[in-house]
């Protein structure tokens, strides 16, 4: 019998593959620095809106936001997803496979010297 194949654990041996030879990342133990995230100002007088937060209103935002923007869109979420991920307090390998393949799609044909800048700029 043939084996099944997994495409997902592949893709991630290659970027992981590519990552190393481009960059040594920093491990996490030499650097860990909590971000605080900034708190929204509302101008005095001004009720906030209570909108639950919710997978379904964001992505209902998001699907407005894509027929705003219309072909810039793609590059936008791209950036939310790599700052998204950026904002989590503890970082993962497959957060790391994530943000590679984020700059990966943004960057098209120059995608290695993309992703070579952006680990760069974080070590």
């Amino acid at each position: 019998m043939s084996k099944k194949k997994n495409t997902l654990k592949d893709l991630d041996e290659f970027l992981k593959q590519q990552a190393a030879s481009l960059v040594q990342p920093t491990p996490l133990s030499e650097k860990v620095v909590e971000k605080e995230t900034p708190r929204p100002v509302i101008p005095s007088g001004e009720e906030p809106q209570e909108e639950t937060i919710s997978t379904e209103t964001i992505l209902r935002n998001l699907n407005e936001l894509s027929v705003q923007e219309g072909p810039a869109f793609r590059k936008k979420l791209y950036d939310l997803i790599i700052r998204s991920v950026e904002s989590q307090a503890r970082s993962t390998p497959e957060d790391k496979m994530l943000i590679n393949t984020a700059l990966y799609l943004k960057s098209g044909s120059q995608w290695k010297e993309t992703i070579r800048a952006y680990w760069r700029d974080k070590a």
